[in-house]
């Protein structure tokens, strides 16, 4: 038999935090906390609990999960006062001191979109929707720090189900509660509100997306999202929206506020993955609150065997298909089959391909923002190593049957011929760009410094679309077309820093007047 909540008692039941905050006070005037400087810690630390004991609702008979893990858990302490929670402020501490007078109850959840039964949730009937479970779940940050909390709650598919989403429905949007005037702090946070995010339907519907009302047995704090909130743990924490007011579901990719304030940093998937690197820091390493040392971060946050059938293929397809010019020539070379000038054939096909690459690579960020597809910028890296990639193999054909391995007489070669000087300062102008494409080198270079320095990939583009120009003796038409893409793409990149600069002009004359975006 399942063992629910006492049912004579609501969230409307919960004692406001306010009147333990009083307590407090009450100490404070009665003089206790000063005497802790003769009664010592203990006497301390019994004054100021109340500071770390929210208003709660203690949940009995809760189902132990089999999706937890046994890994040591979290304080109740370290959850609840090192938050980000950008609506109370924007340091970790803020949101303990600034959302203690949130207002959750009443609360209701609004359902709506493409599906059959759009309807209001109270919390009461939230709370009934399913017996609660409590899971420990691994909660890992996009800053590199992580906590291991025991959330209660139930899958958001219980949900999801009573509504029935129809069949244009492919994405689930969600927005959290704000009001400016419970929320002062959120004018100096920087980013837009309400906070939204979203999900794939079938990331929604995946058993381990919780809808979570409560950890460490009670109810949420108003720092940790109370009333309602969601956790997807194999997602970087900003993903599992606080504060749960709407969930609408729809046709289209919604928008996603950390996408919104820099989609070069934040996508919309934001799976863990150490492989795959913040633009400002690495994220193979994470530290867990509470202890000194680093640890590996693992994909999905070590949730891969519940969650990677769905994005199966991603990165491996792309890959493929980057590699498939060189099994071509692999093949090629195996059968005999590179014409009669098969160094000649091998330089066409690799400075080809070396091309091609670069103009995929400088694709990805207008391809992103004119299509609104955010997460195509995982891909640029690849794209930018592969073309490294070719041209190493370009120049090495030059370099060995051209050359014979002889680096004097080439370098007299490069001296000497113009399109071999253009081609060879290209190549030499993708070698840094390969070795500081790593987090490490983001880390030592710093983001900005970075990123000026990758910008020489337009440099390189260019002298690689001359060199090809002077190569060829009558047909020029394919370097002329390469050229044509690079133009373009570099008139685009201009263009999008032109008038960036020129939006972001007025918005910081009129920053002191706007109320919610600081």
């Amino acid at each position: 038999m399942l063992i629910r909540r006492a049912p004579d008692l609501t969230y409307s039941d919960v004692t406001p935090k306010s009147v333990y905050l009083d307590r407090r006070k009450f100490l404070r005037a009665m003089g206790i906390v000063g005497a802790t400087a003769v009664a010592g810690k203990g006497l301390f630390d019994l004054a100021l609990r109340p500071r770390t004991a929210f208003a709660a609702t203690q949940f009995a008979g809760l189902i132990k999960s089999p999706f937890s893990t046994s890994e040591k858990q979290n304080s109740l302490n370290d959850v609840s006062h090192y938050n980000n929670f950008y609506e109370f402020g924007t340091d970790k501490s803020d949101p303990a001191k600034n959302a203690q007078n949130l207002k959750t109850s009443p609360w209701t959840v609004s359902v709506e979109g493409e599906v059959k039964t759009p309807r209001k949730f109270t919390m009461d009937e939230i709370l009934k929707l399913a017996p609660l479970e409590e899971r420990v779940y691994r909660h890992r940050c996009v800053e590199r720090w992580s906590i291991v909390v025991p959330w209660i709650g139930f899958s958001f598919n219980v949900l999801l189900k009573l509504v029935e989403p129809g069949p244009k429905a492919r994405y689930v949007a969600f927005e959290t509660f704000y009001d400016s005037r419970q929320m002062p702090q959120a004018k100096y946070g920087g980013i837009d509100f309400p906070y939204v995010e979203g999900l794939r339907l079938d990331e929604a519907m995946n058993p381990l997306t919780l809808l979570c009302v409560g950890m460490y047995g009670e109810s949420l704090p108003p720092q940790d999202g109370a009333p309602v909130r969601m956790i997807i743990p194999w997602k970087y924490g900003y993903k599992s929206i606080k504060s749960l007011v709407k969930i609408r579901f729809q046709e289209k990719e919604p928008p996603t506020t950390w996408n919104r304030y820099s989609s070069d940093e934040y996508g919309f998937y934001s799976n863990v993955n150490p492989n795959v690197d913040h633009p400002r820091w690495s994220q193979a390493k994470e530290r867990r609150l509470g202890e000194i040392f680093t640890r590996n971060t693992v994909i999905f946050n070590g949730y891969g065997d519940q969650v990677a059938a769905m994005y199966n293929g991603m990165d491996l397809a792309v890959f493929l298909v980057c590699l498939t010019p060189f099994c071509d020539l692999i093949w090629r070379i195996i059968k005999s089959n590179l014409g009669a000038n098969p160094v000649e054939y091998l330089q066409h096909a690799t400075g080809d391909w070396t091309l091609r690459f670069l103009v995929f690579t400088l694709s990805i960020t207008p391809f992103r923002k004119l299509f609104k597809l955010p997460d195509l910028i995982r891909f640029r890296r690849m794209l930018g190593l592969f073309a490294f990639f070719y041209v190493s193999l370009h120049f090495l054909t030059y370099l060995g049957p051209d050359q014979s391995f002889d680096p004097a007489g080439m370098l007299k070669d490069v001296a000497k011929r113009p399109f071999i000087t253009v081609g060879f300062t290209a190549f030499v102008l993708l070698i840094p760009l390969a070795i500081t494409s790593t987090a490490g080198w983001i880390r030592r270079l710093g983001g900005k410094r970075w990123q000026m320095l990758h910008r020489s990939i337009y440099f390189a583009a260019v002298f690689g679309v001359i060199h090809y120009y002077w190569l060829v003796k009558s047909d020029v038409r394919k370097p002329l077309f390469y050229g044509a893409l690079v133009g373009i793409l570099l008139l685009w990149r201009l263009g999008d820093w032109f008038f960036k600069r020129r939006s972001q002009a007025p918005a910081r004359i009129a920053a002191p007047t706007v109320s919610v975006n600081g």
